[in-house]
């Protein structure tokens, strides 16, 4: 551990006096055991070096060195490590409010990785571990990596916490992008394996996802995790997920025909030609504007409305039908290219949506290699029980689908999610699930691998997405078309550039 600077050291000081004279005011809780009060743990503390020897007394006298002393709302926060963890074990001292259950157990993770290694890898040999952000590699401090050798042989591993199980599905994106650094390093001779670890539940997608990856550039397993109690730790390799039963697992909106009521046509005349309506399966008809929701229509006979943008909704009735045309003239006010105020909600809302609000209402000129008539947006593909919607989903004029994935700000995941949602369509394809249930038509599918259409504003590509196209399918074709940057005036395709991860070096 570095030692730490002149003025960081005599800022941990201080805030340690601080807690030390709170006495038995202040509570202490380590890992996830409450110690009692700060006199019954007796923290000791020593300057040596640069660095804070901290002890404390829990069955025993534990020391550590301190890595960090940060103010709370609640008390201060001592971020404790030791050459054999990692992780920073928090030590927590409250003297106004517990922070409780909010605080995760770091320690709790790394001796799930520790125990997974002696069983996996017993002869390993750690060389780095590390959970924290790095964001100059966008790195996220949510999971934990972990560069290990067995026999001279490299491995990684990214693990993530029950704390944070549902950002689980990101791990692979991390994992890519963190060996696409070591490889900028030359740190990597031959083809890497990545190991993930993932609390049970949540390995299916990325299971799935590994299935897709380029296995002459890398090599992925995923791992799951149940803990029953402290000593029954279950750890086993994922398997693929069990194939889903319709009406069971899943259900596939309805195309048509629409169903009518004098009271809906009333609410479109309103304005006819910009509220768009999109079924939602067969529980109701979502009523938008410029993609943004502003009612549901549900009934067999498609005549109960409800409308409001957001969560609360109001009946429709006689008595308040004004106040819905108000709310669509509102919307319409400021979502629009010139709005007078750009960070009214009804302009900033669901902005991906609108975008491709916008690109289906112009597939003749952005894609004319597209089958106009057989172009479809929100498209469910499914996982097992994990549903995924696709931004749009369409097929070229030879009856190759097209996997079409939106983002207006920078996201680093997106060649990864679009990748998952492309194995999906390839499924569904092969099974013939899309023609099955009335889409395509008028166009006569091929059972040729999809193409991949990321779409983004030119300058919010993420930095490194050309990086991880390159571990991807080596049949992917990729096209990365970059829109302009003021897209809500109207969409114009500045740029296609066409990868076929087979050939990136």
């Amino acid at each position: 551990m570095k030692a730490l600077t002149a003025t960081y050291l005599q800022k941990s000081q201080t805030l340690l006096k601080l807690a030390s004279s709170k006495g038995g005011a202040a509570q202490v809780r380590w890992r996830s055991t409450d110690l009692g009060s700060w006199e019954s743990a007796n923290p000791r503390w020593q300057v040596i070096g640069g660095r804070i020897l901290f002890r404390f007394y829990v069955q025993g006298n534990r020391n550590y060195w301190i890595s960090s002393v940060k103010p709370m709302s609640w008390g201060i926060r001592i971020l404790l490590s030791r050459p054999d963890n990692p992780l920073p074990e928090a030590f927590d001292v409250s003297w106004r409010e517990s922070p409780a259950e909010c605080t995760p157990d770091a320690g709790q993770l790394w001796d799930i990785v520790r125990y997974w290694l002696k069983q996996i890898f017993p002869a390993h040999r750690i060389i780095w571990a590390r959970k924290r952000s790095d964001l100059a590699r966008t790195l996220s401090g949510l999971f934990l990596r972990v560069h290990f050798r067995q026999y001279g042989k490299d491995f990684f591993l990214i693990a993530a916490g029950t704390d944070n199980a549902e950002e689980s599905h990101l791990a692979l994106g991390q994992a890519l992008l963190w060996l696409s650094h070591i490889n900028r390093k030359g740190g990597i001779g031959t083809v890497p394996t990545i190991h993930v670890l993932v609390p049970s539940g949540s390995a299916s997608i990325l299971w799935h996802r590994a299935q897709y990856l380029n296995r002459d550039r890398i090599r992925a397993e995923v791992w799951e995790y149940r803990r029953q109690r402290d000593d029954d730790l279950h750890i086993r390799l994922a398997a693929a997920p069990a194939p889903p039963e319709e009406h069971r697992d899943f259900r596939w909106p309805v195309l048509g025909p629409f169903r009518w009521s004098p009271k809906l046509e009333q609410v479109i005349n309103l304005a006819p030609e910009c509220i768009r309506r999109h079924p939602r399966f067969q529980d109701y008809d979502s009523l938008r504007l410029w993609d943004l929701e502003f009612a549901k229509v549900t009934g067999p006979e498609r005549d109960c409305i409800a409308f409001g943008v957001g969560t609360v909704r109001t009946e429709l009735t006689a008595d308040n039908f004004d106040s819905l045309r108000l709310l669509i003239q509102e919307i319409l006010y400021y979502r629009r290219p010139d709005s007078p105020d750009t960070q009214h909600p009804y302009y900033r809302l669901q902005a991906e949506r609108w975008l491709e609000a916008l690109i289906l209402d112009n597939i003749p000129h952005l894609f004319p290699e597209m089958a106009a008539e057989s172009v479809y947006s929100q498209i469910p593909v499914y996982l097992g029980k994990d549903p995924g919607r696709i931004d749009i989903l369409g097929a070229d004029r030879h009856g190759t689908l097209v996997v079409m994935e939106l983002k207006v700000t920078p996201d680093y995941d997106l060649p990864v999610q679009a990748l998952d949602y492309w194995g999906r369509v390839i499924h569904h394809n092969n099974n013939g699930d899309f023609e099955r249930r009335g889409y395509f038509s008028e166009t006569r599918l091929n059972r040729r691998r999809p193409k991949l259409y990321l779409i983004s504003p030119v300058f919010s590509f993420h930095d490194s997405t050309e990086s991880l196209l390159r571990y991807l399918d080596p049949d992917l074709e990729v096209w990365k078309i970059s829109i302009n940057e003021d897209w809500r005036c109207g969409v114009r395709a500045l740029r296609r550039a066409c990868y076929r991860c087979r050939d990136m070096e």
